[in-house]
């Protein structure tokens, strides 16, 4: 996981990729939450809301405290619903529920 960050920080976004997707298949929080920040913005991979979405949710369904990684994924969540992308329609509603969610796992604006 280490690694994959060092790519990120590096922005040699393709390594990170390819780093995490073994990761994140496997269950890692932490490499689903950046997998799902490369997709969200189309970093190293194409953009792909549905993804970054389908990713996102998994570790806010996990609410880890532990670095507000679950309050972090609620947060961005929120901000694809806000925002919406070609293939995620806007969702005001949605996109409450996340920022709500995201505030009450400790999530500071």
């Amino acid at each position: 996981m280490l690694r994959a960050v060092e790519e990120i920080e590096r922005g040699n976004y393709p390594n990170a990729f390819q780093l995490l997707v073994p990761l994140a298949a496997a269950g890692n929080p932490r490499a689903q939450c950046n997998l799902a920040t490369l997709y969200h913005f189309g970093l190293g991979v194409a953009r792909s809301g549905k993804k970054a979405i389908d990713l996102y949710r998994s570790v806010a369904e996990q609410n880890i405290r532990e670095g507000h990684l679950s309050a972090l994924a609620c947060n961005n969540l929120a901000t694809l619903f806000f925002t919406g992308l070609p293939e995620v329609e806007r969702d005001l509603d949605e996109g409450r529920r996340y920022l709500a969610q995201a505030r009450a796992l400790g999530f500071e604006m």
